[in-house]
């Protein structure tokens, strides 16, 4: 007798492959709309994060297409390559270093409040001041940079090299193409996205700045809070 390999699969993979299949089948055909996030989310039991995923990556792959305040429709009958470039892609999720980031960034923006130096301070500041500029030109290229200046260099000011080098490849997933996706279609759907991720970090500025762990590790809390108020399409309850 062989046994079998025990496979795990991410929610979102799973809900690529489901509504995958359900074109293959005929349930869905070419130019049909989908269900809402909320209807696919209750039916397949997870979070609308994980369906934003998938929808996302199945979009990137061609298989579907966005309308804007509209919905997502079928846009072909997939190909197992596009298909399996869509389950790629969702191997490194973007919700998922999310998550981890928060976890970590707030106890990383304790320590560098600890151990901040005017050194440190300066290249904080020198980052912001770029997201600055971005921020003013409405710039998103520019501004993603400038914020992944931002938190890289606020765990450089631990001093400690392993926590650097334990969020590097999480900022790195977020530079990928199914985290630029995420973001642009979600995060930017806010008209005051600029206006209101600048003041945020500003804030975690503010509190390094005061050497203050308390105000550095809510305002850092409140970041990621904001973030994931997105993906979950709750930005109004996430600002009040």
């Amino acid at each position: 007798m062989r046994f079998k390999k025990i496979e795990t699969k991410k929610k979102s993979a799973f809900v690529a492959e489901q509504i995958v299949e359900a074109i293959r089948r005929g349930v869905y055909s070419v130019g049909d709309k989908l269900p809402a996030e909320r209807e696919i989310s209750e039916q397949m039991g997870v979070s609308r994060p994980s369906v934003r995923e998938a929808l996302s990556a199945l979009q990137i792959t061609g298989i579907l297409s966005s309308k804007a305040g509209d919905g997502t429709y079928v846009q072909h009958t997939p190909a197992h390559q596009e298909e399996d470039l869509a389950l790629t892609l969702l191997e490194e999720s973007p919700i998922e270093a999310l998550e981890a980031r928060r976890v970590l960034e707030s106890s990383i923006v304790q320590l560098a409040a600890i151990k901040m130096t005017s050194k440190s301070l300066a290249e904080i500041k020198s980052a912001l001041d770029r997201m600055h500029r971005a921020a003013q030109a409405k710039d998103y290229e520019a501004y993603a940079e400038g914020n992944q200046e931002f938190h890289q260099t606020i765990a450089e000011a631990t001093g400690n090299v392993f926590i650097v080098k334990s969020i590097l490849p999480l900022l790195e997933v977020m530079k990928r193409q199914l985290a630029r996706s995420l973001r642009e279609k979600y995060y930017l759907a806010d008209s005051d996205f600029f206006g209101r991720s600048f003041e945020l970090h500003h804030k975690i500025f503010s509190a390094l700045e005061s050497k203050d762990e308390r105000a550095a590790v809510l305002a850092m809390d409140r970041h990621f809070l904001v973030i994931e108020a997105s993906v979950k399409g709750e930005v109004s309850s996430a600002t009040e």
